[in-house]
């Protein structure tokens, strides 16, 4: 199945976004392949989701596994562009899947080859869940400092992927520059997990953003595993 039958069975929206789409991708000189486990129309994606359809896809040039987010042609926001910039704000500070290029309706960052958060904590043993829940702290508190907001981390079983026992945050497409706390976000994601919330703490964490309220807000967790 060629390129463009792909696109033109799975994004929706006509024959004209396909070919817009189709085009974006050659100029960024990429390729879209089948694979994954969600099935749209016959075709095989990595997943799909309101504004945007997940395939592996991989450079024109090169061997590089990528995750491709294409827009939708039914979508709600005009532009993907600004998820590929916030992906690339949180990557500096080690936060996301690497960036790999992104235009108006793709945004192809590094494979990640995970399970959701939910089904990986069912069979973890204890040492692994604090190891994982520390870095995945880490990386809230981290996007906190740069001022960036996730917006959803409170669903961390929609956004948080687990790769090799390590936390993959994913799906930028509603962070904002500042106006929230991922830490508080990610706390009561932990809670729909089972761990109970250190409530004065966040709400001391919330005022001030600051590390020793975090650090407060880490150990209540870790004293839970």
């Amino acid at each position: 199945m060629g390129a463009l039958e792909i696109l033109l069975l799975t994004l929706g929206g006509g024959l004209q976004h396909a070919i817009h789409v189709y085009r974006q991708l050659a100029e960024l000189r990429l390729e879209v392949v089948e694979g994954g486990r969600v099935l749209i129309n016959g075709v095989s994606v990595v997943g799909k989701g309101t504004n945007s359809v997940v395939f592996r896809c991989r450079p024109a040039v090169g061997h590089m596994e990528l995750a491709c987010k294409l827009r939708r042609g039914d979508a709600t926001r005009d532009s993907l562009a600004a998820e590929g910039q916030m992906l690339h704000l949180a990557n500096t500070v080690g936060v996301g899947p690497r960036i790999y290029v992104y235009a108006r309706d793709v945004v192809a960052y590094r494979y990640v080859d995970g399970v959701h958060i939910d089904k990986w904590w069912k069979v973890a043993d204890a040492e692994r869940r604090r190891v994982f829940l520390e870095e995945l702290l880490n990386q809230a508190f981290r996007l906190d400092r740069a001022g960036i907001s996730h917006n959803e981390l409170s669903r961390l079983e929609r956004h948080v992927l687990v790769e090799r026992d390590v936390p993959v945050i994913i799906d930028f497409e509603s962070a904002t520059v500042g106006g929230g706390s991922n830490v508080t976000q990610v706390a009561n994601g932990l809670s729909r997990l089972g761990l109970g919330l250190p409530l004065e703490a966040l709400r001391r964490y919330r005022r001030c953003l600051c590390e020793d309220a975090y650090k407060e807000v880490l150990r209540f967790f870790l004293n839970q595993l």
